[in-house]
């Protein structure tokens, strides 16, 4: 049993603290009593990084309500966010089991596919009865789900992060984020590319768990955090039975459907996923083995799926990459400039840019003019660079030197003028008077 932290005095009203179940950069999770029911048990989550925006806080308040609507046995959702003191803190109920990844290290890395069937099952269906509720989780992953060792029992849990992927700074680096969060990132939630990020989310994360279970390592194990997002962006999933003899090559094809990086060629609801699974099971329930089928015949969704291929254009994206090439061969700067009415195409022929960037290391950044802002100059030009600025918030400390220093000498003397516009500049210049 842990302790409670030596030095931190916590006062949580109506709680008791037993004792400190674990620690991270954003939180402590203690276990904890009801002063009013000394037969209730609960998990008291205390944000170590307090949440100063009171919209956050009002979002993170009404989200606990909206979770309200899940009920399956295999969810936990929260019960309140609450403020006391110095202390903002997550409360829900507490399940007498080991998170997946504590029960990884006690029964082996790779787990018999009898266990995988039942595991992944019941966090299909798990993650199924949210969707079918209107929510993502947004952080399927082994710290997430809880696990009864004795009877397999599956809960998931912790669906309130007040971390946001684009807007983190040099935590990034901490190894324990890239390995435990980083390494199970859809694509579309680095905030790299601009996919809506929408149930498949959870689907993809899912997908990475499963190779894991079955092959006791990651498909992307990258300890770089920008290599890492690059391998999610831009890497195919290696076939899990290549790792593992073991594992039925339609179960690599399943994992390998979930974890497509464009979202609507993924599996589009837990329960297509389910029926493919639940195939896969049956048989090799009866014959040891699983036969080849055709995945996702009963994938139905009545949600719309927004389609990340560009038609019609082929002519034009050919033009921009053809333009971007000669920038990456060094041939100098290049322009190009996109007219047409409103809701054409040109963003999304500018997105055509976003994979050779991806697999040559450059940063992609726009800004857009919105009817609605007509009386704000350069809106678009500050809303690009204000994205450019928080990538590279996300980098290294030498690389974040760097950019300090070569935008000091571009700016000059005109330094507060820009911040004025740019608040994340004066992020990135802390300590340097502008």
């Amino acid at each position: 049993m842990k302790p409670i932290k030596p030095g931190i005095e916590l006062s949580i009203p109506y709680y008791s603290l037993l004792e400190l179940l674990g620690d991270s950069l954003n939180a402590s999770v203690y276990k904890a009593i009801s002063k009013e029911k000394s037969d209730s048990l609960f998990i008291i989550k205390v944000l170590n990084r307090p949440i100063s925006s009171e919209s956050q806080r009002r979002y993170l308040t009404q989200k606990v309500e909206r979770l309200k609507i899940i009920h399956d046995p295999r969810v936990i959702t929260p019960d309140s966010f609450d403020c006391s003191s110095n202390n903002q803190f997550i409360t829900r109920r507490y399940f007498p089991g080991k998170t997946l990844a504590s029960y990884l290290l006690e029964h082996g890395k790779v787990i018999s596919l009898a266990d995988f069937f039942n595991i992944a099952g019941e966090l299909t269906l798990a993650i199924n009865a949210v969707h079918e509720a209107g929510v993502i989780h947004g952080g399927v992953k082994p710290n997430n789900i809880l696990i009864q060792a004795d009877t397999n029992a599956i809960r998931l849990v912790d669906f309130l992060n007040p971390v946001d992927i684009q807007e983190i700074s040099h935590f990034i680096y901490d190894p324990g984020f890239v390995a435990d969060t980083l390494a199970y990132i859809s694509p579309e939630q680095t905030g790299r590319i601009n996919h809506r990020v929408e149930f498949s989310t959870d689907i993809y994360s899912l997908g990475i768990l499963f190779y894991q279970l079955l092959t006791g390592q990651l498909p992307f194990s990258n300890t770089d955090p920008l290599a890492l997002i690059h391998s999610h962006l831009a890497e195919e999933v290696p076939p899990a039975h290549r790792i593992n003899p073991q594992v039925p090559s339609i179960i690599s094809d399943i994992i390998s459907k979930m974890c497509m990086k464009e979202p609507e060629k993924r599996y589009q609801t837990g329960m297509g996923l389910f029926a493919d699974l639940h195939q896969s099971a049956d048989q090799y329930q009866r014959k040891q083995q699983v036969d080849t089928f055709i995945l996702g015949l009963r994938d139905h969704t009545r949600r719309v799926i927004f389609i990340s291929k560009m038609v019609g254009r082929d002519t034009e994206a050919q033009h921009v990459l053809d333009e971007y090439a000669r920038v990456v061969a060094g041939k100098g700067f290049h322009s190009a400039f996109i007219s047409g009415l409103p809701g054409i195409g040109k963003t999304r022929l500018i997105q055509e840019l976003q994979q050779p960037l991806v697999e040559n290391k450059g940063y992609f950044t726009s800004g857009k003019f919105d009817q609605y802002q007509k009386n704000i100059p350069y809106s678009s030009l500050i809303q690009a660079f204000r994205n450019l600025i928080r990538t590279f918030l996300t980098e290294s400390d030498m690389r974040v030197n760097e950019w300090k220093q070569q935008i000091l000498v571009a700016m000059g003397n005109q330094g507060k003028v820009i911040t004025d516009v740019i608040p994340e500049l004066s992020i990135l210049l802390l300590d340097v008077p502008v």
